[in-house]
Parts: structure tokens; C-alpha cells; sequence
């Protein structure tokens, strides 16, 4: 990707549809105006548009509907604007890259972004459904060298941010279904999966998948899937420019991040999370190995774990990892 596209793209988001000067933006990106107009004809061939009036500049006055590096990379700016975006057309699993990326020195953070997984996976190794239809794939790789008890919160505390970030954009009410899920009126919308890598006395490297359902309208998913999940365009009832929801997912994940290397996520969990917690007071039934566990839902302790109280008053404790939420038939 170039970065002299970005910075031009980066222009005219400035602008916010106001005209540009070809020549202040030959000076501001530090090229010729005849290599803006060869940029320019490049980015035609994207998605994006341009309108010319002589005297006045250009004006964008189109951008790309489906996934568009050099768009999401400009978009980043403020807390976000370390992360590097990278998007590609298909891939096995955006965990799986994000750890190889890791692996190869990719410098972090970095968000890996695709238009289609081919073996999307979930929590203990459930599959992902990721067909190619406008849906957000993607992964956020981080070096964060902090110890592990400072990871405990981390899908919750992303899990809540990702929410309210959604929920502010899109207008709806997606809540966290402990561990990892994200849910619209009781359906299904998204799943995170983090995966670290860790010493004794430090996380080396930290993975968060979020698989997103964005503009799918359901009908090319699997028929036991269609009764359980939703996506932002069924629960809104309109459809939304996933370059720019990316951007502002990543935007969030960066503040969030911050405030989990900072140690402020503990406080501020505790507080916010009972207006996520979608599981608050309901009966539910844990499965433990060949134990089952049932009680309701009180909330979470300071380390994550799921509070259930029994009918006899005591409580369990349920670690994420270590037991399932049993369907209801």
C-alpha cells in the first residue's frame, strides 16, 4: 500500500466534501501535481471519485463500498493512528495470520483485515461461518509485555468497548454474552477469540479476532445458524460502510488497550460491565466436564469469572475456558 495514497485520501476526509487545491496538495503530501493526478487515476481504480472544477480543485465525492486498505489506514488517526491496517481477499483464519505477521517481526499493533475466511475459528475450536458477504473479519495483534494477570480481563473489557462502539454507530443494543459473544436481542452478532503467547512472567504476544456480522441479510447462512444469529443490518434495518466501522472499532480497541496496559480497564469494568451483561439474572446451566452447573447469572468477580448462585445460596465460579453455556433447546 502506499502511503502517499493515504495521505492523499487522508486530505480530502480533512475536507469532509469541500474542495481541494491540486496544487496545496502537491505541497502537503510533497509530490509534483502531475504525480497527484496519477495518484488520483489510481484510486479511481479502487471505488474512489473525484469531481474537478477548474480554480476550485477536487472534490471526493465517492469512496469504495467494499474493504479498502489505503480508506481504513487514513481513517486512523488520534489513539489508532500507531496500528497498521492490512487487507487481503482471503485467508485461512485472521488469528492464524495475525500470528504469523507476529512471528515474522511484523511490527504491532497492526489490525489484519479479509474479505473471506476459509477456516474461521471460534472459542475451543468451534468453526467460524465467514462467507464473503460484506461481513468484518478481523484480528488485532499486540506485543503488550504485561503479565498475565493482566490479561485475564482482556476479552471482556474489549468485548464491552467493541459494544458500545457498535452501539453508538449503529443505533442498536449489542450486549456481551459472557465470555465472548456479542448479542442483539438474544441472537448472536459477533464472537471474539484472543489467544496470547506467554513466558512465566510476561504476555509476549496477544491476538483479538472479532468475527462481525455486518450487512449479511442471513440468507446464505447455515439453517441452524439463521434461528441463533443476526447481523447489524437485520437488527438496524439498514446497511452500513464497514471501512468506516472498522476504522471506528479500531479507534476503540486503541483506547481500550491503553487502559488495559495503564491498569484503569479495572475500575472501569466493574462499573460498565452490568449494563453489557446480558446473562444478568437469568437462569443458566454450566457444563463442566460431565458436570453440569446451574443457577443465575450475578455478574462477574474482579478476575472475570462468572458468578453463578445456586438455589441453596453458594455460589460457583466459572472460569472462561474451563466451562460451556449449555444451549436451550
Amino acid at each position: 500500500m502506499s502511503d502517499t495514497n493515504v495521505l492523499i485520501i487522508r486530505e480530502f476526509l480533512v475536507a469532509d466534501g469541500d474542495f481541494v487545491s491540486g496544487s496545496e496538495l502537491a505541497e502537503q503530501i510533497g509530490v509534483s501535481r502531475v504525480s497527484v493526478w496519477s495518484y488520483m487515476e489510481k484510486l479511481k481504480a479502487q471505488g474512489f471519485d473525484f469531481e474537478a472544477v477548474r480554480s476550485k480543485g477536487y472534490r471526493l465525492t465517492k469512496v469504495p463500498e467494499q474493504l479498502n486498505q489505503a480508506l481504513i489506514q487514513a481513517r486512523l488517526q488520534h489513539a489508532a493512528d500507531k496500528f497498521q491496517a492490512i487487507v487481503l481477499d482471503e485467508v485461512d483464519s485472521t488469528n492464524s495470520e495475525a500470528e504469523r505477521l507476529i512471528a515474522n517481526g511484523q511490527e504491532a499493533p497492526f489490525v489484519v483485515i479479509s474479505r473471506l475466511q476459509s477456516i474461521g475459528r471460534g472459542r475451543l475450536g468451534r468453526v467460524w461461518h465467514s462467507p464473503q458477504n460484506g461481513n468484518l473479519y478481523a484480528s488485532f495483534g499486540f506485543r503488550p509485555q504485561i503479565s498475565p494477570s493482566q490479561m485475564s480481563l482482556f476479552t471482556l473489557w474489549m468485548g464491552i468497548n467493541i459494544c458500545e462502539c457498535i452501539n453508538s454507530i449503529c443505533r442498536v443494543n449489542c450486549q456481551v454474552k459472557w465470555p465472548n459473544d456479542l448479542h442483539i436481542e438474544g441472537k448472536k452478532v459477533a464472537g471474539i477469540l484472543t489467544e496470547a503467547r506467554m513466558e512465566a512472567d510476561q504476555v509476549l504476544s496477544a491476538v483479538l479476532g472479532l468475527g462481525l456480522n455486518v450487512n449479511s441479510d442471513g440468507s446464505d447462512w447455515p439453517e441452524g445458524l439463521k434461528a441463533l444469529a443476526t447481523s447489524l443490518r437485520q437488527s438496524s434495518g439498514q446497511s452500513f460502510d464497514i471501512n468506516k466501522l472498522v476504522s471506528a472499532i479500531t479507534g476503540r480497541i486503541a483506547i481500550a488497550y491503553k487502559q488495559l496496559s495503564d491498569g484503569s480497564h479495572r475500575a472501569a469494568l466493574k462499573e460498565r460491565w452490568p449494563r453489557y451483561d446480558t446473562l444478568a439474572g437469568k437462569t443458566i446451566t454450566l457444563i463442566q466436564g460431565e458436570s453440569r452447573i446451574s443457577g443465575v447469572a450475578k455478574g462477574i468477580d474482579s478476575s472475570g469469572s462468572l458468578i453463578i448462585e445456586r438455589d441453596d445460596g453458594t455460589r460457583f465460579l466459572a472460569r472462561a475456558g474451563e466451562v460451556t453455556i449449555e444451549k436451550k433447546s
